[in-house]
């Protein structure tokens, strides 16, 4: 297997052996000689890799049909389910606590283990924010300004979740602005989310050269000549790695003219250009960046746009989502703090105008003083006073039955490396059969790889 435990293991330890040798031993042949073997000496460098389990947290069947929600609002999850955009027929207990809860103006902290959907959290919340707006004030929905702010601490988690809207929001088949139409209004303007990061094309003015480059860059990667380039282009579009526009070409056509205008039914913003001056409703970004924003003339009609719909309607909230919140401790969480003050300030704001969701796999929840800890924690970084309620949810984990089916001496299991399920599948199907025949009442034989 390509991506087995071992064979990922041994890539690292050769990417860690090279960088080793090259940095420090490259001009030195005689020293590089006598340490080479060394290095792949076990408990040196590495140690043998193992398995942990991931603990399992409990679902609620059919929960979007029993989720505490209006009607059209539930059909608009639920026909989301059936397209398969995201959102799960049986989610999480704690995906449908963090959704009725952020429905009734609640601030939110998801503190659930790796893998448990903390994500989704945020997602479907985000989602019921624009389907609501859209169905019940259509015309502030209308308005161009941002309604989530999605803060990230690393680039690499920002194009992640960029991935997941692209395949979510900008669907190949456009299924979820034509549920979102017939479920908030046929009429309703299209969601739109823009990455906006030191990566964002491209700094500076806009510029006829950079315009070109950028052109040319999105021409080779959307536009596939043959057969090869084509399955390598759907492969692509599968993960989540090609922009969400409705019509690459004309959107290239316009960038060939200077123009950084995006079309009306595209679900993402590509450049710098693009999203100061058509604000989209999501901006992903990390704190570097918004701070840059809050300062400049650049973004200035961001701001001006958003304080412009705040205005426009009392119940309007922005959404800020803080993802990765364990991040933000001692010096670095102060820094955000004054950060979100000054966002609170730019937009002129009082903090009941803005609500907040922050994830994280690494908070205390031990006793009563850890979540004491954790309410500080949470107050202190948001600026939220001693009034403000927020629901701190830990999710709720499924219950492994203790009397397993099969007893397996673990002297047996230790008699087998992962190494020995990791070869072609002949040679996994041939141990699983040699592990299974040690074991009392477990089939001794399966006859067919099928």
């Amino acid at each position: 297997m390509h991506y087995a435990v071992n064979t990922i293991q041994k890539i690292l330890l050769t990417e860690l052996e090279n960088y080793i040798k090259t940095q420090y031993f490259g001009k030195t042949p005689l020293l590089l000689s006598a340490l080479s073997k060394r290095l792949q000496k076990k408990d040196l460098l590495y140690k043998e890799p193992y398995i942990e389990s991931s603990p399992a947290y409990k679902t609620v069947p059919k929960g979007f049909e029993k989720i505490n929600l209006p009607a059209w609002l539930k059909k608009f999850f639920l026909r989301l389910a059936v397209a398969n955009l995201g959102v799960y027929s049986s989610p999480f207990v704690h995906q449908i606590q963090a959704l009725e809860n952020f429905s009734q103006g609640k601030d939110l902290f998801v503190a659930t283990g790796t893998g448990s959907g903390k994500t989704e959290c945020f997602l479907f919340s985000m989602l019921a924010k624009f389907a609501t707006e859209a169905h019940d004030s259509p015309n502030t929905w209308q308005n161009r300004s941002l309604r989530v702010i999605i803060m990230y601490p690393m680039n690499a988690l920002v194009s992640d979740q960029i991935s997941r809207l692209r395949k979510l929001i900008g669907d190949r088949e456009n299924n979820f602005v034509k549920i979102f139409r017939e479920v908030c209004g046929k009429n309703s303007r299209r969601p739109q989310f823009g990455m906006y990061t030191g990566r964002t094309p491209y700094p500076g003015k806009i510029n006829k050269t950079q315009d070109k480059k950028l052109q040319s860059t999105l021409e080779e990667i959307t536009q596939p000549k043959n057969d090869d380039e084509k399955i390598f282009f759907d492969a692509l579009v599968e993960s989540g790695k090609i922009p969400a526009k409705a019509d690459m070409p004309n959107f290239l056509g316009r960038l060939e003219r200077g123009e950084h205008i995006p079309d009306a039914d595209d679900a993402e913003l590509i450049t710098r250009f693009e999203i100061q001056n058509f604000c989209p409703d999501i901006l992903i970004t990390n704190y570097s960046m918004l701070e840059y924003m809050l300062m400049r003339p650049l973004e200035e009609k961001i701001w001006g746009d958003t304080k412009s719909w705040l205005d426009s309607n009392p119940k309007n909230k922005l959404l800020f989502v803080i993802d990765e919140a364990h991040m933000y401790k001692g010096s670095a969480g102060g820094e955000v703090a004054l950060l979100i003050r000054r966002l609170f300030y730019k937009l002129g704001i009082p903090r009941d105008r803005v609500q907040f969701i922050l994830t994280t796999a690494s908070m205390p929840n031990k006793n009563d003083d850890d979540k004491k800890a954790v309410e500080e924690f949470f107050r202190n970084l948001t600026a939220a006073d001693s009034e403000k309620s927020f629901e701190y949810l830990t999710g709720e984990r499924e219950i492994l039955p203790d009397n397993p089916k099969f007893d397996i001496d673990s002297e047996k299991i230790l008699g087998f490396t992962s190494e020995n399920f990791e070869g072609n599948e002949e040679i996994r199907f041939n141990t699983l059969n040699k592990f299974l025949s040690q074991m009392d009442g477990t089939p001794k034989n399966f006859s067919s790889l099928r």
